[in-house]
């Protein structure tokens, strides 16, 4: 696949994301400001404006489509990392220092079990971003299962 252009990688970005939000806020404000919309409409706008900051803010973000289809918030989350890689559902590493849902080889019986997540999640990183080489989705350890990067994690767990 051809590598993303520098407009595509701009877009997947964080910081991107948050400026776009924030001139849109600063137009709906104009817009009152010139009375082109009413306070209740430009109210409304601001507080979904709002809203898209902060779930931009704190890394909590849903895929809509995932949602209504499934029901379950926890398929439906999103993350975007450094780099605009995108990573979705049980793949997206909790945001903060929470370990409640993150996990480490201690939560696995068996190497078997614990590759089986790391596979699923590349498979996962690979599905939802065209244009990966494997060497990369491979670095995406998004738990950090597998300490020295050779494909195979908590080596020291049983079969």
């Amino acid at each position: 696949m051809a590598e993303p252009s520098a407009l595509q990688k701009a877009r997947n970005t964080k910081s991107t994301r948050l400026w776009f939000l924030v001139l849109l806020v600063v137009v709906v404000i104009a817009l009152y400001m010139l009375g082109i919309i009413k306070k209740g409409f430009a109210i409304g706008l601001g507080i979904l404006l709002l809203g898209a900051i902060g779930i931009q803010t704190f890394d909590y973000d849903l895929d809509l489509g995932t949602l209504w289809k499934t029901g379950s918030i926890k398929e439906s989350r999103v993350q975007h990392t450094q780099d605009g890689v995108v990573l979705k559902g049980d793949c997206v590493k909790p945001a903060g220092k929470s370990e409640e849902f993150d996990l480490n080889c201690s939560n696995f019986k068996t190497q078997a079990e614990a590759q089986q997540k790391y596979d699923y999640c590349a498979a996962q990183i690979a599905e939802n971003n065209s244009g990966l080489d494997k060497a990369k989705i491979m670095s995406l350890d998004v738990y950090g299962l597998d300490g020295n990067k050779n494909g195979i994690v908590c080596e020291a767990l049983p079969q």
